[in-house]
């Protein structure tokens, strides 16, 4: 795997481990987007931080990103790599709730459906029933 900046046409600047690559993608592993910040003691440095770049992606699994989303694909230095290394093995440890989420089947889904439907069922019966008189 060989750890890559990745310039995109959106603006983002991922890094991640390049895991593969075709004529049309990049499958990098564990996007990260770096966030830099200019801190307001000295005007030329700034305080860099990394985040997922997807927070709603499976972290585990590489991220496909198309060539035509890519404006510039680089090798990261040492101390970016070791920065990304620290937030990956942060990442890794963290009991993200993501392993709670807890996603509908098929049935869930109907019942819902159908209190749903009940619900706009009574407001429907509120609205017109003889009992609600406009007053002007």
């Amino acid at each position: 795997m060989l750890c890559k900046v990745l310039k995109l046409t959106n603006g983002d600047t991922l890094i991640g481990n390049v895991v593969e690559e075709s004529r049309s993608y990049i499958e990098v592993h564990r996007p990260m987007k770096v966030v830099l910040a200019p801190r307001i003691s000295d005007n030329h440095m700034f305080s860099l931080s990394m985040m997922k770049w997807d927070p709603l992606m499976n972290f585990s699994i590489p991220a496909r990103i198309f060539k035509q989303s890519i404006v510039s694909v680089s090798e990261a230095t040492i101390e970016i790599v070791r920065v990304y290394g620290e937030a990956y093995n942060e990442f890794d440890s963290d009991n993200e709730p993501e392993h709670d989420i807890k996603i509908d089947d098929e049935s869930q889904s109907e019942d819902r459906m159908s209190e749903i439907k009940e619900e706009i069922d009574r407001m429907r019966m509120a609205i017109t029933s003889s009992n609600n008189h406009i007053l002007h």
